[in-house]
């Protein structure tokens, strides 16, 4: 392989090759100024709205999970951002009919998945350990 792996091995097929991509440092750099942080991770314990968590032990109920919670908070013409923890270098945007088949590709590469509405009334952060947290931060 002569060139960058992500863009020539991943976000070159179906359905990730089309999207968006920015740099993912925009979306940690608000991540940390405006959510609490512990170790490296969100503090969900000290967040501003609604917190959810969920533990699955099965990844297949994983993907169809956060798929579905998602779908269910993506309305017609917002954006959706999606930033990996540091193995992927992008941010990636897609909108409401791209949602499933996207969040299920980008749910294959092993490392913490953080989605974020484009207007940040939500965000999702999906663990490769199974977990799954929503943050609700005002009307969705």
């Amino acid at each position: 392989m002569s060139g960058d792996y992500w863009e020539e091995e991943v976000f070159s097929v179906p359905p990730l090759a089309a999207l968006k991509k920015t740099s993912a440092s925009d979306v940690f750099d608000w991540l940390e100024l405006h959510l609490p942080f512990v170790g490296g991770k969100i503090d969900w314990r000290r967040v501003d709205g609604r917190h959810s968590h969920w533990k699955f032990d099965d990844e297949q109920l994983l993907v169809a999970s956060a798929s579905r919670e998602i779908c269910a908070r993506t309305r017609p013409g917002s954006v959706v951002e999606h930033v990996g923890d540091g193995i992927s270098p992008y941010c990636v945007h897609f909108s409401e009919g791209q949602a499933a088949s996207v969040t299920a590709a980008l749910l294959e590469v092993p490392e913490h998945h953080y989605f974020l509405a484009g207007n940040r009334a939500w965000i999702m952060v999906v663990s490769f350990e199974g977990d799954l947290d929503v943050l609700d931060r005002f009307g969705t």
